[in-house]
């Protein structure tokens, strides 16, 4: 039996979505929300299911097992809280919020009803990644070096460089390194952040955001880490470094390199994560099964917060504690 779903936001990550949905046999589009219309027409042309702009109107009206909730990062106006409340499981994209406390109540209604969620941390799909959680199971840890570098998303134009919409640079993209950071070593503890700008503001139009941030990460077992964050750089590139005694694990892209006394293991992966993420979310449904989810939304809370608590430390010029 298909597993219907309808999409709110239509948008480019949707899209990426609704490709890969589509070829999986077991998935019917049933409904395609957005506020541009367009867009909706659009995916209900290319994959199917009735066009709405009004996701209140398309939860109460179409029939649907799943709902992928794909909108920018201040658009999240009580999509998931409806979703909740008329019992549709639901995927949503990262960021999942711009305000911890509002998340946290997300984070609570979904467990308190056992609603199936999943959220799209999709660096966790890479099998690779599942080699490196392996490995260092076994090593002595003892640091971490993240780092996620690009430019500027459209050449400034849109929500990217405004604080107010996109969060920064370290909630709206470089999340997915929070995120690995979390999935290899596990939660923090306490964060203490500098940010620094003033380059793209002269470039960019209304950029108000950090170019450049370096936040310092205490974790729970122990370790400690380094995460620097720059849209300053012209490219892009997000890695993360972990090293401990003898050891040096580095991931970056759809690999992991491992080095030990000289030796280097190069492994690379050949998945499409994105694929393996929506299939684990529509088996999930379908078999009612969260096993197989590896980020849902009360995990992707943390890492939400702590992006939120190093914008907090950039403020306040203190540790803060998570």
């Amino acid at each position: 039996m298909s597993v219907k779903i309808g999409f709110i936001g239509c948008g480019g990550i949707a899209g990426a979505h609704m490709s890969r949905l589509a070829k999986l046999e077991d998935v019917e589009f049933s409904a395609m929300c957005d506020i541009e219309r367009g867009r909706a027409e659009k995916a209900a042309e290319s994959y199917g299911g009735k066009v709405y702009t009004d996701f209140k109107k398309m939860l109460n009206e179409a029939e649907m097992d799943a709902c992928f909730i794909c909108v920018p990062p201040f658009a999240h106006k009580g999509q998931e809280e409806v979703c909740i409340k008329k019992g549709v499981p639901f995927f949503v994209e990262k960021p999942i919020h711009l305000k911890l406390k509002s998340a946290q109540e997300i984070a609570k209604k979904v467990r308190a009803k056992g609603i199936i969620t999943s959220v799209g941390y999709v660096l966790r799909y890479f099998d690779v990644v599942d080699t490196a959680r392996e490995v260092l199971a076994k090593e002595q840890i003892s640091a971490v070096l993240g780092r996620y570098f690009g430019e500027v998303p459209h050449a400034g134009k849109g929500w990217y460089g405004k604080k107010a919409l996109s969060g920064g640079q370290l909630i709206e993209q470089a999340t997915h390194t929070v995120d690995m950071m979390r999935y290899l070593l596990g939660e923090v503890k306490e964060v203490f952040a500098y940010s620094a700008g003033g380059i793209n503001k002269k470039i960019y139009k209304g950029y108000d955001v950090e170019d450049t941030s370096t936040t310092l990460l205490k974790f729970k077992r122990g370790y400690i880490g380094n995460l620097t964050c720059t849209w300053l750089w012209s490219g892009w590139n997000n890695s993360v470094d972990v090293v401990g005694k003898g050891f040096l694990l580095n991931y970056a892209g759809n690999s992991i390199t491992i080095q030990r006394s000289g030796k280097k293991v190069t492994y690379i992966s050949s998945v499409d994560p994105m694929l393996e993420e929506d299939r684990a979310f529509i088996k999930a449904v379908a078999q009612k099964d969260k096993s197989v989810i590896r980020s849902d939304y009360p995990d992707a809370v943390k890492t939400l917060a702590v992006s939120l608590k190093a914008y907090e430390s950039m403020r306040t010029g203190k540790p803060v504690k998570l």
